[in-house]
C-alpha cells in the first residue's frame, strides 16, 4: 500500500541525521516560524537541523521574542559545506606521511610513499558527501527562489532528497515529497496540520512558533486568506500553550521609537501617484535613516504600514536611498498581480510573490520618482 504524505514525511525525517531547512531570500515570518516548528519536530526525532536563508534586510529581528530550537544552527550561506577527498590506493605502496604547506595563494599537499614514486593510477580525488542528508524547503516556489544559498552549492539540490512545503499555486513541485496546499493560509498552517495528523504532541515553544506564523501570514486573522481550518488549528495551538497576546504585542505593538520616527517621515513623503490613484508611493532618504537611527530591516515594516493604512490601493512603493545618490525601491504589487521580475534594464530581486526590491538608475529623488512612474505606466491597464 502506498504511503500517505504524512507517513512519507515522518519516515524521511526519522531516517535523517542532519536536515537542512532552506527558506527563500528575505523570508516571511511565516516561513521562519514554520522552520522553527519543524526543527522542534526533528529534535524529537533525533535529527540535527540547520536553518539556512539569506537575510540582507535582517527581518529575523522581528522574531527575536521567539525561543530558538535547541541543537539548531542558523546560517546565511552553505559555502564550504562539501570537502574534496583525495584517495590513495595503498595496495602496492603505503603512505608514510602527509603534510601541507601554504605559500601566498597556494596550498601544497606533500605525500611521502614508502617506496619510490606514487603511481598516478593509485591517486584520485572526488567530492565528499554533504553534511546534510535531507533538505526541507519552506515557502519556495522553485529552487532558484532560495537565492544565494542555491547559487552557493546547486549540486546539493540534485544529490540530497527534498521535502517541498508551500502554499502557492506557482510551486514547481521540485521535491521528492511535495506538500503543497494552495488553500492553506500559510506554511505554518500546513505544518500544524501535519503535526495534528501525526498525533505529535506539540510543545509550548513549538506552538508559539506556529501560531506566530499563522497570525503573521493572516494579519491577525483579518486577511481574506484566513481559512476556517487555520482558526481551528490556532485554537488547538492555544491549548498547547501558545500565547496570542505575546505574539500580537511583539508583532504589532512593540514598535521601537526609531521605527515610529521613520514611519512619520514616510507618511510626510507619502503621495498618491499622478499616473493612477491605485499606486501609493513614499520615499526615505539617507538623512531619514541617520536622523531616526533606524535599521535596514525597518523598510519592510514601513511597507507593511503603508498597506495597512491604504487598503484601497493596489501597488505600494517605498523608494529608499541605499547610499548617497543611489536609490532602490521596495515594491508590493500583490493586489494588482503585476510581475516585474522580467525587467532587464534594472537589477530586480524578487523577495516573495509580487514583492520586489529594484535598484533604480536614478541619482536624485525626483528622478527616482519619475523612473517609478515610467515603470508603471506600461502596467496601467492592470490596475
Amino acid at each position: 500500500m502506498p504511503q500517505t504524505t504524512v507517513q512519507q514525511f515522518e519516515k524521511m525525517i526519522g531516517e535523517s541525521a542532519h536536515a537542512l531547512i532552506l527558506l527563500p531570500e528575505n523570508p516571511e515570518n511565516d516561513f521562519l516560524c514554520s522552520a522553527f516548528a519543524i526543527a522542534y519536530f526533528c529534535r524529537d526525532h533525533n535529527s540535527k537541523t540547520t536553518i539556512g536563508f539569506s537575510d540582507p534586510y535582517e527581518q529575523m529581528t522581528s522574531l527575536a521574542f521567539l525561543p530558538r530550537p535547541e541543537k539548531t544552527d542558523i546560517v546565511h550561506t552553505i559555502k564550504g559545506t562539501r570537502d574534496l577527498v583525495l584517495s590513495f590506493d595503498t595496495t602496492h605502496n603505503n603512505i608514510l606521511d602527509i603534510r601541507t604547506e601554504t605559500e601566498d595563494n597556494m596550498v601544497r599537499i606533500h605525500v611521502t610513499p614508502e617506496r619510490g614514486m606514487i603511481d598516478s593510477r593509485d591517486f584520485s580525488f572526488l567530492p565528499g558527501k554533504f553534511p546534510y542528508d535531507l533538505i526541507i524547503t519552506i515557502g519556495a516556489t522553485d529552487k532558484e527562489s532560495i537565492g544565494t544559498l542555491y547559487e552557493d552549492v546547486p549540486d546539493i539540490f540534485y544529490e540530497v532528497p527534498i521535502i517541498n512545503i508551500d502554499n502557492k499555486s506557482a510551486n514547481e513541485q521540485f521535491g521528492q515529497l511535495n506538500i503543497v496546499n494552495t488553500i492553506a493560509s500559510s506554511t505554518a498552517e500546513i505544518v500544524s496540520d501535519l503535526f495534528v495528523k501525526m498525533h505529535w504532541q506539540v510543545s509550548k515553544d513549538c506552538a508559539q512558533s506556529l501560531l506566530t506564523g499563522i497570525i503573521s501570514a493572516t494579519n491577525s486573522f483579518q486577511n481574506h486568506n484566513t481559512t476556517p481550518h487555520a482558526l481551528t488549528l490556532s485554537s488547538q495551538l492555544l491549548e498547547h500553550g501558545a500565547n496570542q497576546q505575546t505574539i500580537i504585542h511583539n508583532l504589532y505593538r512593540n514598535q521601537t521609537f526609531s521605527l515610529l520616527q521613520l514611519w512619520g517621515r514616510a507618511m510626510k513623503n507619502l503621495t498618491i501617484s499622478h499616473i493612477h490613484d491605485a499606486i501609493v508611493t513614499s520615499i526615505i532618504t539617507q538623512n531619514d535613516f541617520v536622523q531616526t537611527e533606524a535599521q535596514k530591516h525597518h523598510i519592510h515594516a514601513i511597507l507593511k504600514k503603508m498597506k495597512q493604512n491604504y487598503p484601497k490601493a493596489k501597488v505600494f512603493i517605498l523608494i529608499y536611498e541605499q547610499k548617497p545618490h543611489t536609490f532602490a525601491a521596495l515594491i508590493d504589487t500583490k493586489k494588482a498581480n503585476i510581475a516585474l521580475e522580467h525587467d532587464t534594464t534594472r537589477t530586480v530581486k524578487t523577495l516573495s510573490d509580487y514583492v520586489y526590491d529594484i535598484t533604480l538608475c536614478a541619482h536624485t529623488q525626483d528622478d527616482a520618482i519619475t523612473e517609478i512612474d515610467d515603470i508603471f505606466t506600461q502596467h496601467i491597464a492592470q490596475l
